[in-house]
Order: C-alpha cells, then structure tokens, then sequence
C-alpha cells in the first residue's frame, strides 16, 4: 500500500535537502537487494561464481569489495544464503563496522549495543576472523531468537548475547569499540517499507531523540579511554543525529573523526536547525541521502573518547 508523504515530512526535509525532486523520487523506487559474503564460510570469487551460475545477475558495490547488489528476489532462495555463505543487509547497514575494520584487532572487545537481528555483530565477527570478543545485546526479548539465530547459521564464535537496555546495561570492563545503530524514526528505510509514513510524526522523532541521548551517554561511558563509538540512525531528522552527538559533546570528553569511505557519496551534516547552531565538529559526521548512491537513508558518526 503507498501513502502520500506527509506535508510537514516534506517541509522538514525540503529545507535540507540537495534535490528535492530526485530525493523524492528515490523515496518511491523500490530499494535494491543487497548482500555480503561471509568470509567466516566463504570465499568472494567462489560465491561470485556460483551465484551467477543460478542465473542471477550481480554488480560490485565499489566501496566494499566483499558486496553486491542485485535486483533479484531470489538471491535470498539461494543454498548460499541458506547456508550462511552471504547476508542478506542493506548497503548502508554494512557502513558501521567498516569505519572501524582498520582499527580492530583480534584481541579487541566490542559491544553492539542494539544489534538484532545480527548483521553488524556477524559482519564485526567476520572482520575479526572469530577472534576476540564481541557482546550482541537487544532490549527486546522477541529479537533475541533471530539475533541468535543468525549468529549461529553464520558460525560466528566469538559472540555472546545479552538481553538488556542498553541505556542502562553495565559489564565489569571496558570495551575498545562500540557500535550504536540507535532504535530511531526510520524515515531512511521508507524504500523498502512505505509504512513508515503513516505512523511518522515529530512527536515520535522528538521521543526518540531523548532515548538516543541516554543510549549515546551510556555506550560512550563503557569504552576505555582512546575506544571508538560509531553511532548511526536510519533516519533524516536532525534530533536523532546531530542533537545526539551534539549532547554526547556536551556532556563527555570526546573528538570526532572525518569520515571518508571510497567510492561512497556522502553529504555534510547540518549546520544549525530550529534556532540551534551546532558544534564545529559535527562537520565531521557524514549523512547519506537515497538518491546519492541508490540506498537507504543513513547517518554516521564515528567519535574516539579521549583520555583524561
């Protein structure tokens, strides 16, 4: 079922984006499928061969050389999608653990802090050849299974999964990395589900924000000092990107770092909104509109807690 996109969703994101007519337009095309190969199973030429010989058709995504788009269906009927030898994730999904595979070891602790159903947390395990730590964690108790699930069909070892909130969850050490794909307004993912908008409102993004600044606070207080926290929403609203990092900066001893990912187009985040100007160093977090690179809607910011 299509709905009209809102007037007040349109007067928000008309203000801030490049080209409008395009933005919109990409709003109403179908998202294509997206997926990577797992390299715990899986070797890229090998998978690349055989997808093909389904019959399938796939192009090299030129910013991560482990995945492909496709605009076909059945890529996910596929014994190597049953077998766990690729992921089905948006590309733009994919984003988080990249800005931090050069940084990670395989001695590293890593906590994703709202992580079902898995595609970061098995994408971090694959990146770290099953070595190391990784702490998956979801609030809800009803994700957990296919948290779980895609844990163990992808032969990620190195995995443990906790079941808390994170604005609150407490361990008895620190970690080197976090991950924060904060619960958000989801305006990004509006390709793949139309839905979104008929329960969009800026009471709802406004709920959201505050929940997103208790999480940013609690994650960034579990890393040792000189840890990365990349924080990331699939949403456009100023409130659940920009005012998160801006509250973080304001409460907490932190740097930002620029944010450059080959081959990928990325746009400056906002300025100012509603009166507020915001701190210099969020010029450094990055947002991706669905026209620019045919995607979701996505932003990011990847913070190092500076020690004391």
């Amino acid at each position: 079922m299509k709905v009209t996109i809102p007037r007040r969703f349109r007067e928000r994101y008309n203000r801030m984006v490049d080209d409008r007519k395009r933005f919109y337009e990409y709003l109403e095309k179908p998202l294509p499928k997206a997926f990577r190969v797992n390299t715990l199973k899986a070797k890229t030429k090998n998978i690349i061969d055989r997808i093909q010989q389904h019959g399938i058709t796939i192009k090299k995504v030129p910013w991560y050389k482990d995945a492909f788009v496709t605009d076909e269906a059945k890529i996910g009927s596929t014994l190597e999608h049953f077998m766990g030898h690729i992921y089905i994730q948006e590309l733009v999904s994919m984003l988080p653990p990249i800005l931090i595979k050069k940084e990670i070891e395989n001695t590293s602790k890593v906590f994703d802090a709202c992580a079902s159903p898995g595609s970061k947390t098995t994408q971090l395990s694959a990146f770290m050849e099953n070595k190391g730590l990784i702490v998956a964690n979801d609030v809800k108790f009803e994700r957990i299974k296919i948290l779980k699930h895609n844990i163990e069909k992808l032969g990620c070892m190195n995995v443990a999964v906790t079941n808390k909130d994170a604005r609150f969850i407490k361990f008895g050490f620190l970690f080197d990395f976090v991950i924060l794909d904060a619960p958000c307004s989801s305006e990004g993912t509006i390709r793949k589900n139309w839905n979104i908008l008929t329960r969009w409102s800026e009471r709802n993004i406004h709920s959201l924000s505050r929940i997103q600044k208790q999480l940013i606070i609690n994650c960034f207080d579990m890393m040792k000092p000189g840890g990365i926290l990349v924080y990331s929403t699939c949403t456009f609203a100023p409130e659940e990107n920009e005012e998160v990092i801006q509250c973080l900066i304001e409460k907490r001893n932190c740097r930002l770092e620029r944010i450059k990912i080959k081959g990928l187009k990325t746009s400056p985040a906002i300025e100012n909104w509603r009166g507020i100007k915001f701190n210099d160093e969020i010029q450094k977090t990055v947002r991706i509109w669905p026209h620019h690179n045919n995607t979701g809607g996505f932003f990011l910011a990847k913070i190092r807690k500076v020690e004391q």
